[in-house]
């Protein structure tokens, strides 16, 4: 269909759809690109279905198509994607927040008191969507973004910036720019894929997504090791610890854990596929002070 035909937006899905039929691109990639330019849920998109897109619209349209059939992910497209009920900017800087880092936050925001003032530190942030939704789900809280990316960190900040935070944003690698700080609350969504696992993994994902937000070595623990081995003297007495980690590494990461602190404790989470996807860990040796 050539752009110089009059499309309805009901038209323009029909002939995306044609276009993914015999690809691996997510079927709903198209209408979800609509929503997201115009800021439409799929009701507001089915009451414009029958309305005529515009000639510059169906140009961009064509392309975002075939981005997607080259395997750009639909909210690298955009620029954004929605998370707990937010808006979020998102570039190739940051990774594409999942469902299990919203069932990560719900966890943090279940697990603690609401009413308490704590500080709590987004430990790799990237696009900021896990510290940003937590501030703004509890006002109350101190939360600190930090990442080893400034790209990232950008994205970070124009993202707390649009929900109206003044958020402090710290660029370190781990705790090396945060040396004498203490939380009550460490969250993170860290590299944890073994490098050796690309075979298994999405084609957009590999060929879109950082790869310093994905890949960490020791068989995707190595991060997981520097944490464990240094968490106790930034957490406050009390202290906890929330991850996301990999579907496979429900054992491996309860015996690092012990490894690295005999003492610290650790919960872990499985995600509505029944595959365990997140740690929660206290009593680490080493806390104390303020």
């Amino acid at each position: 269909m050539s752009s110089r035909q009059a499309w309805t937006y009901f038209a323009a899905q029909r002939w995306a759809a044609g276009q993914l039929v015999a690809s691996d691109v997510d079927p709903s990639a198209p209408q979800f690109l609509l929503e997201q330019r115009h800021d439409w849920d799929t009701t507001h998109l089915l009451l414009h279905n029958r309305e005529q897109m515009p000639a510059d619209e169906i140009t961009w349209f064509q392309r975002a198509v075939a981005q997607l059939l080259n395997h750009v992910p639909a909210q690298y497209i955009v620029g954004q994607t929605s998370f707990y009920g937010r808006q979020f900017k998102v570039t190739p800087a940051v990774l594409v927040p999942e469902a299990e880092t919203a069932e990560l936050v719900e966890w943090v925001l279940a697990a603690l008191p609401a009413d308490r003032e704590l500080r709590v530190l987004d430990l790799g942030t990237g696009s900021g969507v896990i510290g940003i939704t937590l501030a703004l789900e509890r006002p109350c809280w101190s939360v600190t973004l930090s990442d080893i990316s400034p790209a990232a960190l950008a994205v970070a900040r124009e993202n707390a910036q649009r929900h109206q935070l003044a958020l402090p944003l710290v660029e370190s690698d781990l705790f090396a720019n945060l040396a004498d700080q203490r939380y009550d609350v460490i969250v993170t969504n860290p590299p944890y894929i073994d490098p050796a696992a690309t075979a298994l993994m999405d084609q957009a994902v590999l060929e879109n997504e950082p790869r310093v937000a994905l890949f960490a070595d020791e068989h995707g623990l190595g991060f997981y090791h520097r944490l464990f081995e240094q968490a106790g003297r930034h957490l406050r007495p009390s202290g906890q610890l929330f991850g996301e980690t990999g579907y496979d590494q429900e054992q491996s990461i309860q015996a690092l854990l012990k490894r690295c602190d005999q003492q610290a404790r650790m919960a872990v989470r499985h995600d509505v596929a029944g595959k365990m996807r997140m740690i929660h860990a206290w009593d680490f040796s080493g806390t104390g002070g303020n």
